[in-house]
Formats: C-alpha cells, sequence, structure tokens
C-alpha cells in the first residue's frame, strides 16, 4: 500500500498566533513539532532520491517502504517478496494459464498446467517450472518443455515427457527417465515411444539411435563415433560400431579393425626376418592374468617390458600396440617360412641324390649277383666293401654340404 501524506504550511496563520499572548506557547509547541517534521522530511528525501533510480517508471512499496515491483524505462522489471518456505500463501491453484512468481517459496511458474501440476503441494523451494504441465515438486528442482517432471532435490528435467526421479538426475530429450537413480543422466532421442530408464546410481544413459557424435577439433576432422552400423560415419567406414577420425574402427561383428593406409605411414627402413625371429625366440612369454581379474582368468603373451625391451616399438614400455605384435609376429613367420623353403629345397636334393645312389647300388648289386666283376678282378666282399665306403664318403660329403648351407 502506497500512502502518502501532505503537509501545508500558512504563514498568516503563524503570523496571527504569535500576535495572541495567550496562545503564542501553544502555537511555538505546534508548530516547533511541525518544524522537526519538516526536518526529518528534508533528511529523508536524499535518501529516497538515491532508492529511486531516474529510469523507473513505477514503483510499487508496502506500508514499510520496501520495493515490492518496479517498472524501468528499458523495460526492466523486478518483482521482490520474503522467503518463509511455508506453504499456503499461492496466489493460484488448479488449472490454468497464468505467469506465477510464489514469493515464500522463491519459485517461479509460467505457461499451462491442466491439473494441480502448479498446486502449492507440487511447488518446490527455490523451483522453477515452465511449459505445458510440467512439475518441480522438489526443492531446488527445475522443468521445462512438455509433461516433465523433476521429481527429487535438484533434479532437472527438459524436453518431453521426461522424469528426473534421482536427486541431482538429469533426464533430457523424449521418454527419459532417471528411474529414481541419484546422480544419473539419461538422454533418450525421438526414434522410440519406448522410455529409457537408468539402470544404476551415477551412470550417463544414452539412446541415439542415429549415432554419438564427439569431435576434437573446430572443423570436424578428428573425433570419435558410435553408431549402430547402419549409417556411414564422419570419416567414411562403413558397418562400424566404433569408428574414429584416425582410420581405425570397431566393426558390427565385433572385429577392431587398426589403420594402415599407406599413406598415413612415413620412415620406412627395411628390417631382417631371421633377426626378428632370433629375438622371439628369446622373448620370455608366460601365462598370467591381470590383477584387477580373478585367478581363474588366463592370458598368454611377453609382458610390455619385455617387448619394448626385445623389440624397441610402441611409445613406452607399458603397453603393446596389436599392431606392432602383428608386425612382428608376420616378421617371424616370413623368416620361418624362408628356412622352410631352404630345407624343403635341401631336401629334394638330398632325395634326387639318395635317387642316384639307390639306382647304382641296384647296378652293382645286380653285376655282383651275376658274377660279372671281370674289369675289377677282386672278391665279392672286397668289392661290397669298396662300394660301401664310397657310399659313405658320398654322404658324408653331402651333410657337410648341407650344414655350410
Amino acid at each position: 500500500m502506497l500512502m502518502c501524506n501532505t503537509l501545508r504550511f500558512d504563514g498568516g496563520q503563524f503570523r496571527k498566533a504569535l500576535s495572541a499572548k495567550p496562545n503564542r506557547n501553544a502555537y511555538f509547541r505546534q508548530y516547533r513539532s511541525l518544524a522537526g517534521t519538516l526536518a526529518m522530511a528534508m533528511l529523508l528525501i536524499p535518501a529516497l532520491l538515491r532508492a529511486q533510480v531516474p529510469d523507473t517508471l513505477a514503483a510499487f512499496r508496502d506500508a514499510s517502504l520496501n520495493t515490492r515491483m518496479s517498472l524501468h524505462v528499458n523495460g526492466g522489471l523486478f518483482v521482490g517478496g520474503d522467503f518463509d518456505g511455508n506453504p499456503g500463501k499461492i496466489l493460484a491453484e488448479g488449472a490454468g494459464t497464468r505467469m506465477l512468481w510464489y514469493p515464500e517459496k522463491a519459485a517461479f511458474r509460467a505457461g499451462q498446467t491442466t491439473g494441480t501440476f502448479w498446486d502449492d503441494a507440487n511447488i518446490g523451494s527455490w523451483s522453477l517450472a515452465i511449459g505445458e504441465d510440467t512439475r518441480a515438486s522438489a526443492d531446488n528442482a527445475v522443468a521445462f518443455g512438455k509433461r516433465c517432471v523433476a521429481a527429487q532435490v535438484s533434479s532437472f528435467a527438459v524436453g518431453e515427457q521426461n522424469t528426473a526421479s534421482g536427486a541431482a538426475s538429469v533426464a533430457m530429450g523424449y521418454h527419459a527417465h532417471t528411474n529414481a537413480r541419484q546422480g544419473s543422466f539419461v538422454f533418450a532421442d525421438r526414434s522410440t515411444v519406448d522410455t529409457l530408464r537408468a539402470g544404476v546410481n551415477h551412470s550417463a544413459n544414452w539412446r541415439v539411435s542415429g549415432g554419438f557424435r564427439i569431435f576434437t577439433a573446430s572443423n570436424l576432422s578428428t573425433g570419435v563415433t558410435l553408431q549402430s552400423g547402419a549409417s556411414v560415419s564422419n570419416w567414411g567406414q562403413s558397418n562400424a560400431v566404433i569408428s574414429t577420425s584416425t582410420g581405425a574402427y570397431l566393426s558390427t561383428s565385433g572385429v577392431w579393425t587398426n589403420t594402415s593406409d599407406v599413406h598415413r605411414k612415413r620412415n620406412f627402413q627395411d628390417i631382417s626376418d631371421n633377426d626378428i625371429l632370433a629375438r622371439i625366440c628369446r622373448l620370455p612369454i608366460k601365462s598370467w592374468n591381470y590383477k584387477t581379474e580373478n585367478d581363474q582368468i588366463r592370458h598368454i603373451g611377453p609382458t610390455a617390458q619385455d617387448f619394448y625391451a626385445a623389440f624397441g616399438l610402441g611409445t613406452d614400455e607399458k603397453a603393446i600396440g596389436t599392431v606392432d605384435a602383428d608386425g612382428v609376429a608376420l616378421a617371424g613367420i616370413q623368416a620361418l617360412d624362408a628356412r622352410t623353403n631352404l630345407h624343403t629345397q635341401h631336401m629334394k636334393t638330398l632325395a634326387s641324390e639318395n635317387e642316384l645312389l639307390q639306382q647304382r647300388l641296384t647296378a652293382l648289386e645286380k653285376i655282383v649277383a651275376s658274377g660279372k666283376n671281370e674289369q675289377a678282378g677282386l672278391s665279392i666282399p672286397l668289392f661290397l666293401l669298396i662300394a660301401g665306403v664310397g657310399i659313405g664318403l658320398m654322404l658324408g660329403r653331402k651333410r657337410r654340404s648341407a650344414s655350410a648351407r
């Protein structure tokens, strides 16, 4: 209520009162009181002028001169009040279209409600609800959009038909529900009317049927995409669940594919396959399990430290890159293949020579059997001895030649 008192000063009456001696003292007392009131008003005027800024069009104050609302020439609007947290002082309830500032709960509502969503019992202290049938029934709760509910302390719901029912939880998109899981985040796309619910506390849950894309450059040239495999990623991979700007991806069949494009490589150097094979043979390979795993879960392979010491590949000695392990294995296979081919060729040569020796031995046996030994003039036992020595010397020479290879 704005109150204004008007003070009037009459100089003639004042002089007349002074000439009447019986009433002089009474008038002195009256006007001394009036002078005090004027002096007090003069002291208050500067404060009132400072309180009412020049751009104020209208100001509304209570009996204690506390500004409750003011409208300014720049379009600014100030609305104040006193918070006490006690219900029962709401100005309107039930269905309707309205904008409502509820100072006793420091709460604000704007939009339309078709039921009891904005009744006193459904308004939390320091809460905010804007839109159609939104409800922020908990303290510090916020709800925006259409039929969104923020039902727990410090919860946030925005979009269409989303519910944040866990403390400090967030529900966004379309039919997202935090399912009373505190600290959870749920985002649901509009690909289905099914509700996506958080399964555990303190979790992030997403439904993005078109893919989840994270870019790490302003020109969108680097990043990672999580997708269903039904569409091509930003970097050209198809049938991928996880695709990256590096070219590596996880296929829909569960195969991780490393990038190996020649255009991404440089500083090519030749290697010795036999040297790699020798290092593989010296590499300690054991069975083990990770400390975070159950003891019954087993793996086989080298440690990253031994692998790095043997080959010096990768960025450090704490991990083994799959491309490095594959490269070492392929180099070792090539070395074994070369040795296998060499031994195969040697075996073929030995087989051919053995066949020739067998033919010679057969011919000699025929000669001995027929008694045709006129050229040598030797006895059969001596002839066999000489033939055996000759064959032995030939085989020994072949074995020495093979060892030299």
